[in-house]
This record gives structure tokens, C-alpha cells and sequence, in this order.
């Protein structure tokens, strides 16, 4: 399998873990021909590696100058039954080609501009003739010193541009970036064809190959060694592979043609002095980094407003991929952890998860009532015999007899400081969940910052497997009712349209959502959910109130009988046919989450823990 043969950062920015399934799938049964240096053979690794994961049956074709030695394939992959290595040479000769991705000379260095000139305008040459041909869509990656010599302060817009840098070196790689642009918007207009462009800022890729100006810093950090950079008097934009790869997938499948886009954002916008802040506040005295005087990098900051218009920011945070880049440089990359996330605190917030675990066990226990261990808590109890190292919260499941039960006595029994939240005890809340808060603290991610007029506490969530259908009809009606009325419950709450890819579907919902009620969508949700509960042989359960209602339907008995397991030294209960239904959420669920996400499962926007803090 492709991703065995990966280290641990390429398999993280092979699986591409920030770009929407919903928008790969784009990509299925489709032909892709690549061009270009390292960021095209990383791109070819993740198509290759999305095939598996997402049975996407693309095709994908490599163009290299020289087809008997593909510059820094790893030979496994030139096996592989959906990789074609092909002779620009022979580029006439193909038929059928969808898409065509030329990463050209993006974030790449010249040794010799006459080589490099002939190689990259021959390039276009070929590839725009394939282009034609096939009408292709066609994707080229550019960077930010097509701006040129960049004033100080300065970020550019699309259309904005300074003057040609004076020195050689950069004139050269600069005036290469323009007219490859210029070749491609030429032979676009002779050959018909669609093209974007894509300018990214500067793409750095733990383990891609790509050089930076930053990695004798990333190296010096990841050892503890002092370093030096270059004090620079104008801004730089970043941005990190996978987000390049989510611009590429987003020009292909719903990004205007014939237009120009910066792949960047103000976050990930930053001088040399703040990335050498910004590793100091991860890492500390390891950052030993001196600021001197020198030539600024021959690139600039560059503005992604036109991508934002069209929903498209790069997920990752600077700080993020600054430390997937000095984590590159460790001796264990295997067996190491992320720096602690949210600002510190999630020690603490684990301890408390932990007390709220308990506090729940002897409710259940005193009023018999059967609860297992949820979700990420689950899986962290079989695989980490306590949490999952970079969650920040837990979940419990129960059936719906149990969960009722529990709604009953929860408020009675939790300790002062703890409180249970539902529709019923807090009349502006509409999770379609049960939840327990901790008072006086704050823990929201962006949906939850909206609504401070309910408890934001520090939450610990209680999910509900009800019953649904035994017939395969009943249960796709069942399902798609209840992903109906939650649609019209989250949107109405939130203020937003649904927009779920189907205009029909969108516009018949967004129809209901303003004639419903938001108390009545939510009765009409709560009753969907639980619409089987009294069914005598159900046979099948769902998970109506959490993310896995996707997930489709499973058999009861894996809920039918609890057993215990190690949870931070408790024992804690778990289903005993755990492993076919952490199979049924996960898949192979002994397998890390690629390591980007390693930093929560929540983008929590206000924190604060209050005297829990000292835990």
C-alpha cells in the first residue's frame, strides 16, 4: 500500500487532510497528467495515495524529460497500476486527459537561466499541445516573485506589480515566472483551452523536498543549536503543501476558469523576525535564533482575497506548519507528539474531561443506567488505554432508554460547579445533543463563540444510538430525514444558507428554514431521531445526533453488552464488539491521524479554564 511505503509527513500531506471529501471526489474516474519538479512528484504521491483511500480511480500521468529515471520517485511507486511516467516527447500521442496540473518552476531555484529557460518554455510548449488536443483544464502553479522586486510593507493583489529585481539571480528567476505565465495565457488563447493560475507564497512541505530559506532554522531549532536569520525588512507569505494541493483540487472542480489566484493569507503572512517569535513561543530557549543584517528573500507577501471570495482559506496556521517543519528534523519522527496545544491548558483540560468521566460513571452506576465510551474517548481507551493524546474532549453513548433516563437525574446528582445542558434545561440552546458544562469557564469553537447566551463551559458530550429501521428503504429515509431536520434546525440557529452542493436540495431546505420555526424545526428533529424508539425487534442503530449519522447504520448487538476497559488508570466501559464498531467509525482505527491534525479535533476560539488552570 502506498501509504507504508510514506514516512509519517508525507503520509500527512499525502492524505490531505484539509481538503473535503466532497471535494476529491471531483477527481474520481478521472485522467490527470502532472508537470513539474518536486511539488508535481508530492502531488502525484497524494493522487496516488487518495486512489486507495477514497477508491477515487483516477488516472495519472507523470511528464518527465526523461521517462528511465523520474527525478526522486520512489521505485514502489513507479510500479503502481495508475502511474503513468510519459516522454514530453510523447505527450502528442495521448487522448483522454481531463485535467492538466504543471507545477513548473514554482518555488524552484535556477543554477543556469539558459537551462533553465529552454527546460521550463519547452515544457509549456508540449504541454499546451496536449492541452489543446484533449481540452483540458489546465492548472499552473506560480509564486510570489512573479510580483517582483517587492516594496517594503507592500502586499500584492493579482493585478499589482513591481518593478524586475536589478541583481541577475533574481531578475532571472522572476522574469522566468512571467513568461511561463505568459507562454501558458498565450497558447491558452490559440489552443482554447481553460486555465488558472495559481501564485502561491512560499511552500514549505516537511519532508517534500522543497528548500527554504528557513531550514537551516528548522534544523537548529529541532536540535536545540543556535542559528541565524536574516532580519528581513519586508513580509513574506507562507503557505504549506497541503494547501496547495486543496488550491489545485479547488481550481479543478469549482474555481472560475481563466483567472489568476494568490494561494495566502494574512495569517500566514509574517517577516523572518515573526516566524523566528512564533518558534521561540513553541519551543523556547531550542529557538536560539539571531536576527542579522542581509538581502531580503526574493519573494513577497501576496493577498488571498479573491480565493476567500470563493471560500477558499488555507487551513493550516503558520505556527502549525512551522512545527510540522522542525519536527522533520528529530531523530523519532514515529514516536513523537506535537508541542501541547491550546496555549497549554490541555493538560488540564484532559484532567477535567477525566473528572467529568467519573462523575458520569457514578451517576450510571447508582441508578443503573448504560453508558460505553464514545467516539475519539472510545477509540483513545483501545489504542492509548486512556485519551487520545491531542483531544480536547469527551463523549459517551447510550441507548435511548439510558439517555432518557440520565436527562432525568443528571441535574440532581452532578456536583455545584457542573451542569447538565439539553433543549429543555437551557431554552436557548439547540444542540441536537445532550451536554454536560463546567461553570465559569469558556471553551467555544467558532460555531459556539455565536451563542454566548447559553453555557460555553468547558463541554463533555452525550450522544444517543437510537433505533431506526430493520428495512434497507426505511433506513435511507430514516437517515435523510434526520439529516433534513438537522439542517434546518444548525442553519436556522446559526444564521446561514445551506449550501450542500445540490441547488435543489439547498433551495428546497433554505425554503423551510424560513418558514419553520427554529423551536419547531428542533421538536421536529428531536422526534426523527428517536422516531423508532419503541420498535420491539430493531435490528439496527444509528448515530442520529453525531457525525457518524454518514456513517450509515449498524448492527444492535455491538451496543448490547458492556465490558471494561483501562482509561487513565479507571476502569471505564466500553461495547464488547468494540472493534467491528470503531471498524464501522474509523476503518483501520489503530492508525494515527495524519500528523497535522495531531492538534485537536476542535479550532477552539475562546478558552479560558479559570481556577482549573493549576491542575
Amino acid at each position: 500500500m502506498i501509504k507504508e511505503k510514506l514516512n509519517v509527513f508525507e503520509a500527512d500531506w499525502a492524505a490531505m487532510p484539509q481538503v473535503e471529501k466532497e471535494k476529491l471526489s471531483a477527481l474520481k474516474n478521472k485522467s490527470i497528467l502532472v508537470s513539474g519538479h518536486n511539488i508535481a512528484r508530492c502531488l502525484c504521491y497524494a493522487l496516488l495515495y487518495q486512489n486507495e483511500a477514497r477508491l477515487l480511480n483516477t488516472s495519472i500521468i507523470f511528464a518527465v524529460r526523461d521517462s528511465d529515471a523520474p527525478e526522486g520517485f520512489c521505485a514502489e511507486f513507479l510500479r503502481n497500476e495508475k502511474l503513468r511516467i510519459v516522454n514530453y516527447d510523447s505527450l502528442s500521442e495521448l487522448s483522454g486527459i481531463d485535467y492538466i496540473v504543471h507545477t513548473g518552476f514554482c518555488c524552484e531555484k535556477s543554477e543556469s537561466f539558459s537551462q533553465a529557460f529552454a527546460r521550463e518554455t519547452a515544457a509549456v510548449s508540449v504541454l499546451a499541445k496536449a492541452a489543446a488536443k484533449n481540452k483540458s483544464r489546465v492548472v499552473l502553479l506560480s509564486d510570489s516573485r512573479v510580483y517582483g522586486d517587492a516594496l517594503p510593507h507592500r502586499v500584492y493583489a493579482e493585478n499589482e506589480y513591481a518593478d524586475l529585481p536589478s541583481t541577475d539571480e533574481r531578475f532571472f528567476d522572476n522574469q522566468l515566472l512571467r513568461t511561463i505565465e505568459s507562454l501558458w495565457k498565450c497558447e491558452q488563447k490559440d489552443g482554447g483551452f481553460s486555465l488558472t493560475v495559481l501564485r502561491t507564497g512560499i511552500v514549505l512541505g516537511a519532508k517534500a523536498g522543497l528548500k527554504t530559506f528557513l531550514d537551516g532554522a528548522f534544523e537548529a531549532v529541532a536540535k536545540g543549536e543556535p542559528c541565524r536569520l536574516t532580519n528581513s525588512q519586508r513580509k513574506y507569505s507562507f503557505v504549506y503543501i497541503t494547501d496547495v494541493f486543496g488550491a489545485i483540487i479547488a481550481s479543478l472542480s469549482e474555481l472560475p476558469q481563466n483567472t489568476v489566484f494568490n494561494v495566502a493569507s494574512k495569517q500566514l503572512t509574517a517577516s523572518s523576525g515573526m516566524v523566528s517569535a512564533v518558534l521561540h513561543d513553541v519551543y523556547g530557549s531550542d529557538a536560539d535564533i539571531e536576527l542579522v543584517d542581509g538581502d531580503d528573500e526574493n519573494a513577497c507577501a501576496i493577498s488571498g482575497g479573491r480565493m476567500e471570495a470563493y471560500d477558499f482559506v488555507p487551513k493550516l496556521s503558520l505556527e502549525t506548519a512551522l512545527e510540522l517543519c522542525v519536527l522533520s528534523y528529530t531523530d523519532n519522527p514515529d514516536e513523537m507528539a506535537l508541542p501541547n496545544t491550546h496555549d497549554g491548558r490541555l493538560d488540564a483540560i484532559q484532567k477535567i474531561q477525566l473528572a467529568y468521566l467519573l462523575e458520569v460513571d457514578r451517576i450510571c452506576k447508582k441508578h443503573n443506567i448504560k453508558y460505553f465510551l464514545g467516539g475519539g474517548t472510545l477509540l483513545g481507551a483501545v489504542r492509548h488505554k486512556g485519551f487520545i493524546p491531542w483531544d480536547d474532549d469527551s463523549d459517551i453513548m447510550m441507548l435511548r432508554e439510558d439517555y432518557d433516563k440520565f436527562a432525568k437525574v443528571a441535574a440532581d446528582e452532578l456536583p455545584a460547579g457542573m451542569t447538565f445542558q439539553s433543549g429543555k434545561t437551557d431554552k436557548n440552546c439547540f444542540y441536537e445533543f445532550n451536554k454536560l458544562r463546567i461553570e465559569n469557564t469558556y471553551f467555544a469553537t467558532e460555531l459556539a463563540r455565536n451563542h454566548l447566551s447559553i453555557n460555553i463551559g468547558i463541554a463533555f458530550d452525550i450522544f444517543c444510538h437510537d433505533k431506526t429501521a430493520n428495512s434497507r428503504l426505511g433506513q435511507k429515509l430514516h437517515l435523510a430525514l434526520t439529516v433534513f431536520t438537522r439542517a434546518l434546525v444548525l442553519n436556522k440557529w446559526n444564521r446561514r444558507k445551506v449550501d450542500n452542493g445540490s441547488r435543489l436540495q439547498s433551495a428546497v431546505t433554505n425554503f423551510f428554514v424560513k418558514l419553520f420555526p427554529l423551536r419547531f424545526s428542533y421538536f421536529l428533529m428531536n422526534h426523527t431521531i428517536s422516531f423508532f424508539k419503541r420498535k420491539k425487534n430493531a435490528k439496527y442503530l444509528y448515530d442520529g445526533m453525531g457525525r457518524n449519522v454518514y456513517n450509515g447504520v449498524f448492527p444492535a448487538l455491538l451496543l448490547d453488552e458492556a465490558i471494561e476497559a483501562d482509561f487513565e488508570g479507571y476502569k471505564l466501559p466500553i461495547p464488547k464488539g468494540y472493534d467491528e464498531y470503531l471498524k464501522f467509525l474509523y476503518g483501520d482505527y489503530m492508525e494515527l491521524a495524519p500528523l497535522s491534525t495531531r492538534l485537536g479535533c476542535h479550532e477552539i476560539l475562546l478558552c479560558d479554564i479559570g481556577k482549573y488552570d493549576r491542575l
